[in-house]
């Protein structure tokens, strides 16, 4: 799948819990009102340890039930064997028959596998200064196409990196071209109107 492809990138396995209290999307830290909390308290390294260990426990894991697929198990023993639910392991099989790349590698992974230590700082930022960023854009009249310097904007609000990674990472990703929004319906009527 693309950068570009509009895709919910959180990370959930496939017919993940839709409770939110099992919810493992960062952006769910809302509060109980259906409001959004936009003075939460910066977490500490231990609280962004433990959320990005959720989120990497999950790509991992579906990792190895492609790599187990691969092999030739079923979903059942790939579901054995990695302790996952049958229905992950059967949402994996389908990305696969789809010819879809599970899991592949994002931003998001890489800020979150220096928050647990399974890499250095300075690995995450060369693999990001070098990212080939896609933009995200507005697609129709109310619909948000994702790119991966999405990811790093959540990295940062989340604040997995800091504000000097992401000062230097903004200088890197306003060097690329970004891609333009679609009209919204009053514009092409405006643009039509005009020929």
């Amino acid at each position: 799948m693309s950068d570009t492809t509009p895709q919910d990138t959180s990370p959930q396995n496939p017919g993940a819990s839709t409770d939110p209290a099992e919810s493992t999307n960062p952006h769910d830290d809302a509060d109980p009102g259906g409001g959004r909390v936009w003075s939460r308290p910066r977490p500490t390294p231990e609280q962004l340890r433990d959320k990005a260990a959720r989120y990497l426990k999950l790509i991992d894991e579906d990792r190895e039930i492609a790599r187990l697929l691969g092999l030739g198990l079923s979903p059942q023993q790939a579901a054995e064997r990695t302790g996952a639910e049958l229905r992950v392991a059967r949402g994996v099989r389908q990305w696969l028959e789809r010819g879809e790349e599970v899991r592949p590698v994002t931003p998001k992974e890489l800020g979150w596998r220096r928050a647990v230590g399974q890499i250095s700082t300075e690995e995450m930022m060369e693999r990001l200064r070098t990212w080939p960023y896609t933009f995200g854009r507005i697609r129709g009249y109310d619909f948000w196409e994702r790119g991966s310097w999405d990811d790093v904007d959540s990295l940062y609000s989340d604040r997995f990196i800091t504000d000097e990674e992401y000062d230097e990472l903004r200088v890197v990703a306003d060097s690329m071209p970004h891609p333009p929004d679609d009209p919204m319906p009053w514009e092409k009527k405006h643009q039509q109107q005009q020929q």
